[in-house]
Parts: structure tokens; sequence; C-alpha cells
């Protein structure tokens, strides 16, 4: 017997989808979860061993919510069923453990195959699929650490500087803010655009509330 959760927050969709999937031999549904938090509080009471999860859900998302399904039950087959994820939120899903995506305009069939192979423990994602996806979140955990270099390698003094620069302050007025000369803040300012890699101030100021170094 397969115990499953749907978490979705468009009730006739999963209504509709909870009627079909409950007449299916070797099915059995709990409850019905319109968001993250009720879906936790079902795995925790219900243990399901699939979990077909939404991704715009209200409040918490559900490439947010995977992580924590899991962390509750690390058996439970967690599935996206979404009309739309981009590329990064399939990324974030697979890194936190997710065994497939089904799209909801996906015949009936293939959701009750995708439940039953992930049940019995299959990834349902094609291999060039998900070759490419951890090659994408190589290449986001590379651009992590970048940006956090970035922002370390910048000193409280360049921050000011940086801060004063986002509010469009020029050298003269950096420097009476300050209390430096201009020559001092022309070399703080090309620190700045070394550390950040950027080739004007505009740069700078942009790269910097990319990293969230500046209010916006």
């Amino acid at each position: 017997m397969v115990r499953l959760l749907i978490v979705d927050d468009h009730i006739a969709v999963a209504e509709s989808l909870h009627a079909l999937l409950s007449r299916e031999p070797g099915f059995e549904l709990t409850p019905i979860a319109p968001d993250a938090e009720t879906a936790l509080r079902i795995v925790r009471e219900t243990e399901p061993d699939v979990v077909l999860m939404d991704q715009g859900l209200p409040g918490m998302s559900g490439t947010d919510a995977v992580a924590r399904v899991l962390a509750i039950r690390p058996a439970t087959a967690v599935i996206m069923f979404s009309g739309s994820m981009t590329e990064d939120d399939l990324v974030t899903a697979v890194e936190s453990g997710i065994r497939g995506y089904v799209p909801k305009g996906a015949r009936a069939a293939d959701v009750v195959s995708a439940v039953r192979r992930a049940a019995a423990g299959e990834i349902l994602l094609a291999p060039d699929e998900l070759t490419r996806l951890l090659r994408r979140s190589r290449e986001r955990s590379r651009q992590r650490l970048e940006r956090d270099r970035q922002v370390a390698s910048l000193t409280p003094r360049e921050r000011e500087v940086l801060r004063l620069m986002a509010k469009a302050q020029d050298v003269p007025a950096i420097s009476d803010a300050l209390g430096i000369t201009a020559h001092t803040a022309r070399g703080y300012i090309q620190n700045i655009l070394e550390k950040l890699q950027a080739h004007s101030r505009l740069e700078a100021v942009i790269r910097a509330n990319e990293l969230g170094l500046v209010e916006q």
C-alpha cells in the first residue's frame, strides 16, 4: 500500500487529483494539504510514502518545504507537481532531495506511474536532465562561494565608502562624511572596484546591491 499526500493550494485541482488517485489499487490517500505547514503536520501524523508537492504554495514555497518534509521523514519520496518551475527552482528541489518532477499537465496515467516508481525508490529524472541540474547546482555553489569571498574581502571602511557610493555621493562628499582626504577616498573606491571586479562605480554599486551590501 502506497500512502500518498497531495500538497496544493488549488483546491479544485487537488480534490480532483485526490479523487482520481484514491481509486487506484494500492493507493491510500491522506487528507489534502493546502499549504506547507499543513503538509508538515500531516507528514508527522501519517508518515506518507510519497508526497506530490506543488511549488507555488502560500507562505513557504514547495521547494523550501521539501527539506522540511525529509527532515521529518527521510524515507518519504517527494515529487514536485507544479504547473511552472524555473530551472533554479528545480535545482533547489534536487538539492533538497526530490525524486523527480511531474508537470500538472501530465496525463493521469503518468502521475500514477510516477507515484508508483517513486514509492519503489526510483529517481524520476532522466539521466541527462539530472546531470544538467547537478552541473547547475555546482555552478551555483561556486557562485555563492565567490560572493562570500567578495563580501569577506571588503574592509569595514570600504563598506562605508560603498554605502555612500550607493547614495550617489561623489568623492568630496565621501571625504567630508568620513573625515578623510579625497586621495584616500579615491584609493578606497579603487580597491572596491578591484575586489568586486567592477569597471565603474555604478557597476560596483549594482554588484554590492546584488550581494546585499547596500540598502535598496
